[in-house]
């Protein structure tokens, strides 16, 4: 088990990292936190910790959401005590149940909208539908959650059932010039040979007029994503999840930047992998096109915490730096087959993203 430079206590519940000055470079534009991962698995039974969704309330307190495999999805509450951005203590799970995976939260009007994804094990590939629950933040940063939970998105259409019929990795949004709500989704699922790890294939729209539904499919085709076949050394075999950047002042919803997670097949090897890519729609949010295919990626050192897959991410403002940074936080895997997941921040200039705004 791999922990941070702090001693990580299977028992505690607290998770303590270095203070904020902490950031290695590792390109020119990026940096990542010296003691990475920052989460990892409350269990020793659990090998999984993964999709991070930040929530930001008004009071100022930061929220992380992401889940295990047996126990569903837990949210951890930043220590605003402690110095620095990244001890966070955990508080809550917000849906206890197994199978309940890839969180996203969005907040209007004093409402918290948690959408996951929740497994169905019906067959090979767990087959999956998306769910909804409410709830609140009190005046004092208390996060409660409401007893509704409602499906709101089942695989339906040919390409959402391709070996699996899942959809899942919710992102919402509302678009100010259609007037809707846009809710992006991934779809099917590919196996992939060497860790034996299912992960999907498409990525979907819908929108709707109000947050709790109807959600009606944009297209009865998945979302295009250009540039994907012109990426040096590697195919790519699908899109896992789309999400806009946090952190930065986006105005133009004809232009809007975003991240996706690239599914990867080394053409050489044939070693799998994930890399998180920028990308930029120029349509509204109905199409994307691969701008940076290789913003953060796996280092490819034996055992290291994000030596094969970087994906389940979420970005949002650096406490350290807003002015320059934003943070994203994602989950990485430290090999291929039994291997295990842990949660880890890298920060990224804003001229990275706002120079297409």
């Amino acid at each position: 088990m791999r922990l941070s430079p702090y001693f990580i206590s299977l028992f505690s519940l607290l998770v303590p990292v270095l203070s904020t000055d902490t950031w290695s470079s590792i390109t020119s534009y990026s940096q990542d936190l010296s003691s990475n991962p920052f989460l990892t698995p409350t269990d020793t039974f659990e090998w999984i910790l993964g999709d991070p969704s930040i929530l930001d309330v008004p009071n100022g307190d930061r929220y992380v959401l992401a889940n295990e495999i047996f126990h569903g999805i837990i949210v951890y509450k930043r220590d605003s005590q402690e110095e620095g951005e990244f001890t966070y203590i955990k508080v809550s799970p917000a849906v206890k149940k197994p199978g309940a995976v890839r969180p996203y939260c969005f907040v209007e009007d004093g409402v918290v909208y948690l959408f996951w994804e929740q497994y169905t094990l019906r067959s090979f590939y767990a087959n999956s539908v998306m769910m909804m629950k409410t709830g609140s933040v009190s005046e004092d940063g208390v996060l409660e959650w409401n007893k509704d939970e409602t499906v709101v998105l089942e695989p339906e259409l040919p390409w959402e059932k391709e070996n699996s019929e899942r959809v899942g990795n919710a992102f919402v949004t509302y678009n100010e010039k259609a007037e809707k709500y846009f809710l992006y989704y991934s779809a099917s699922s590919q196996m992939l040979p060497d860790s034996q790890v299912a992960e999907p294939i498409h990525l979907g729209l819908a929108t709707a007029e109000d947050i709790r539904g109807p959600w009606v499919r944009a297209s009865n085709e998945p979302l295009k994503v250009s540039g994907l076949d012109s990426i040096e050394g590697e195919e790519t075999t699908g899109v896992g999840s789309f999400k806009l950047v946090k952190g930065i002042t986006q105005n133009n919803d004809d232009v809007q930047v975003g991240l996706i997670n690239r599914i990867t097949k080394n053409k050489e090897t044939g070693a799998t992998g994930s890399t998180i890519s920028m990308v930029v729609s120029r349509d509204n949010g109905k199409s994307l096109d691969v701008v940076e295919p290789n913003l953060i990626t796996p280092t490819l050192i034996p055992k290291d915490w994000k030596e094969s897959y970087v994906y389940g991410f979420d970005s949002g403002a650096d406490f350290d730096d807003g002015d320059k940074y934003v943070l994203v936080m994602y989950n990485g895997r430290d090999g291929w087959a039994h291997a295990r997941e842990t949660v880890g921040a890298t920060r990224v200039e804003k001229t990275m993203f706002t120079k297409y705004l």
